[in-house]
């Protein structure tokens, strides 16, 4: 079966008046049909820009971007046009992501419009029946972003991304700026509408507990770098990479009887600015050697579909 995005190392470099900020270093994966690919680190780990470089928001420096096995890493016109319909994009804030000048049902009507999928009266029918999809009362179809609370606004947002029916919708952290009863409410209403039409999520987060609700597989970065990346399951069963057991030692366990070895990652995160060669982690893990600040770890298949990228993943787990 033919993956609905398809990455084959991938980079993403900003000019810097200090360098080469290596925002999104050699990554590779697919995403399949009707599937959620959670992609979870720091905050400045590259995720946000590794979904803006699927959108076609910013251009990849290197690697290839396959869209149901087309090749548009440089698409043509054409290509982003059908692009603009079969990518959608929710992102993080919405009250910035929403223009304060147009009522909430011109917003909803926007892109169907600016790609002339069909007339005003059609528009019209289309964007009730989004207001009702995201949970979104049809009084509020003359309102204006600002009077309106987060949850509606993201709702909004959701509702704009699906007008174009697209396949593929990146969500970059859609529920971190929400209170966490609202947070489930969205999280809720996106599993439903993966259920009933059959949508591909690319979900971005910092939020574990987030990811391991809504994904199906994770992807693990650090500094741009995959550091792992398996089944949602697996992770949380038997992470491999030191960075990712420790991101899962922090998340609090509600009970007073369970208690979990705590890792504290110490140590100076290193510049993604022209990177020192290496792994990026080797200054804050506390199994790095020599060989890991000479040379950067390839990806590679540790167990049956769990692939992580340290020189010494095998002796760290005890594995032969």
């Amino acid at each position: 079966m033919t993956p609905i995005v398809q990455v084959e190392h991938l980079c993403k470099y900003f000019k810097t008046p200090r360098g080469q900020l290596h925002a999104v270093e050699d990554l590779s994966f697919a995403i399949q049909e009707k599937t959620t690919l959670g992609v979870v680190g720091e905050s400045g780990c590259g995720k946000s820009t590794l979904g803006r470089v699927i959108m076609g928001l910013h251009e990849s420096t290197a690697g290839t971007l396959l869209l149901e096995g087309q090749d548009v890493t440089r698409p043509t016109k054409a290509q982003k046009k059908a692009m603009r319909k079969d990518i959608q994009m929710i992102f993080q804030d919405p009250y910035s992501s929403l223009d304060p000048r147009m009522c909430v049902s011109d917003l909803i009507a926007e892109p169907m419009k600016a790609l002339k999928l069909c007339d005003k009266d059609e528009r019209e029918l289309r964007v009730a029946e989004l207001m009702d999809t995201v949970g979104l009362s049809r009084r509020f179809a003359f309102s204006y972003p600002h009077e309106l609370d987060g949850g509606r606004r993201q709702r909004i947002g959701i509702a704009r991304a699906l007008s174009v029916d697209p396949k593929f919708i990146v969500c970059d952290e859609p529920v971190s700026a929400l209170d966490v009863s609202i947070q489930a409410q969205i999280l809720n209403l996106l599993q439903d509408l993966q259920d009933q039409r059959g949508l591909t999520y690319m979900f971005i987060t910092h939020n574990l507990s987030v990811v391991k609700h809504i994904s199906h597989s994770i992807l693990v970065m650090y500094l741009g770098c995959e550091v792992e990346m398996c089944d949602s399951k697996e992770l949380f069963r038997q992470p491999l990479h030191p960075y990712t057991k420790g991101l899962l030692s922090a998340i609090p366990i509600p009970s007073i009887h369970v208690q979990r070895e705590e890792i504290i990652m110490k140590g100076e995160v290193t510049s993604p600015i022209n990177p020192k060669p290496g792994c990026r982690f080797a200054s804050r893990c506390p199994y790095a050697k020599d060989k890991c600040r000479e040379s950067l770890p390839e990806v590679e298949e540790v167990l049956p579909g769990h692939y992580a990228a340290c020189h010494y993943v095998r002796e760290i787990n005890g594995l032969t």
